[in-house]
């Protein structure tokens, strides 16, 4: 497994620390439209009001920090 795959799955993984389930492995083909879908419909009560992208945010930046770790 490559490092982009790496973070594509742990990526997803974290996310269902935000997200009443986690994205599915094909989540990196999703468009800008299909991700809003996903992080709004799926959103913990805790973040149902934050803009999608701000959760997305979170989750980017914990996953870099975990790959960076891993390093």
């Amino acid at each position: 497994m490559n490092n982009e795959q790496k973070y594509n799955k742990l990526f997803a993984a974290i996310s269902g620390h935000f997200l009443t389930q986690e994205l599915p492995d094909s989540w990196i083909d999703f468009d800008d439209e299909d991700l809003e879908e996903w992080f709004t419909e799926c959103a913990l009560d805790t973040y149902e009001y934050w803009d999608w992208t701000k959760v997305f945010d979170q989750v980017k930046e914990i996953t870099e920090t975990v790959m960076e770790t891993m390093k």
